[in-house]
């Protein structure tokens, strides 16, 4: 396992085929002052974690929430806890929120106070400083949502974030990053008007979002594609879906420039819906649904500065094909986790972890008994990576 010391970002994200454009005329940006924003930098992920010998092995964590898809689930500041939030299984959608002790591999629900969102799947969550994990908009059955929230462990307390300026029409499938001028900043998205490809920043401090889509070639429209960063900063959009395909597998980045750039196509089939978490000098992707709508179990190891995609092959047992999972950076003890998603048996409530197995140098060999170890057992459903 190399080791480095770098800020990285902890994101995760119904299906939908409908087309045409959603995005209105917009007018020149209202907010382009940096100096304004409030510092928007999400949990830190203060080491590289590079797999030599990874295994995934299924985690045994207790009563948690119901299986799901679509969901979000986000590391604090401090690497101790993730907060899951929302998602659906295909019959309902959620407004439950649930700690994840990383220490101990353990659920808590938790019980706010006062206002909450309204259930929905298909919403961005990242982590801010002095706000907590901070929600923008998702969908609830027909109905979809532009709106900001903040969850406050401490206050154990949602509430609204006002929302002045460009306000970016309601929405899911986007995604969401803090960016490299401290505002937050999201990404096309869908709405049963269809696709969107514009790109919006919201200033903590002011409260104000401003349109900052860069005037010239640019990511189409799309929604059910995940964003992740740059070692510098830029936002990074892969993949997704628009009008023609059920699956995409472009690459773009965008910086403080406001220039999209278009990068070469990774190895990676194209895919929708997948999980992807930064660790360092690395962004992991993982799974998704491709462009049979085959759902995958792949992983990939993305180079934050190249933005180069290397395979990683992981041995032995390991998460059934899935799409709309989730994927998180456990820092401290060096390892990846995932939870839920869609699945061929349906949605999944279950924890995976990818775990280095290979022993220091000089350090004894130990290798599991697959008779004794229940994390080591091969999930029922049979995958298509």
């Amino acid at each position: 396992m190399r080791t480095t010391l770098l800020t990285g970002l902890v994101l995760a994200f119904s299906l939908s085929t409908l087309g045409g454009s959603a995005l209105a005329q917009v007018e020149p940006e209202l907010d382009p002052s940096p100096t304004l924003a409030a510092t928007a930098e999400p949990g830190r992920v203060d080491e590289t974690i590079d797999f030599a010998a990874p295994k995934w092995r299924k985690v045994t964590s207790g009563k948690g929430p119901a299986a799901r898809e679509d969901h979000t689930w986000t590391v604090d500041r401090e690497g101790r806890f993730a907060y899951l939030f929302g998602g659906r299984d295909g019959d309902r959608e959620f407004d439950d929120l649930w700690r994840y002790d990383l220490t101990k591999d353990t659920w808590k629900r938790i019980s706010p106070k006062g206002a909450t969102p309204e259930p929905r799947f298909g919403h961005n969550a990242v982590w801010v400083d002095e706000y907590g994990m901070v929600v923008f908009a998702g969908q609830r059955g027909a109905d979809f949502f532009d709106d900001l929230w903040a969850f406050d462990p401490a206050a154990k307390r949602w509430r609204e974030l006002p929302a002045k300026g460009q306000v970016p029409k309601r929405r899911y499938g986007s995604c969401m990053v803090a960016g490299p001028d401290g505002r937050l900043w999201i990404s096309h998205g869908f709405t049963f008007t269809g696709r969107f490809d514009d790109t919006r920043a919201y200033n903590l401090k002011s409260e104000r979002w401003a349109v900052i889509t860069p005037a010239g070639r640019k990511p189409g429209e799309r929604c059910l594609h995940e964003c992740f960063t740059t070692t510098a900063g830029d936002l990074v959009l892969y993949g997704g879906q628009d009008d023609g395909s059920f699956a995409l597998g472009d690459l773009w980045s965008v910086g403080r420039d406001r220039e999209w750039d278009r990068h070469d196509d990774p190895q990676a089939k194209p895919r929708r819906l997948y999980g992807v978490t930064e660790a360092g000098d690395f962004a992991y992707v993982f799974a998704g649904a491709g462009e049979d709508d085959a759902k995958l179990a792949d992983l990939w190891r993305v180079d934050r500065e190249t933005l180069e995609f290397e395979r990683v092959r992981v041995e032995g047992a390991h998460p059934a094909g899935r799409y709309a999972g989730t994927l998180i950076t456990d820092t401290e003890r060096g390892r990846l986790l995932l939870f839920g998603g869609e699945a061929a048996s349906g949605a999944r409530s279950d924890v995976w972890e990818l775990v280095e197995t290979a022993a220091p140098e000089g350090a004894p060999i130990e290798v599991d008994d697959p008779l004794e170890s229940p994390a080591l057992e091969v999930d029922e459903d049979k995958s298509d990576g």
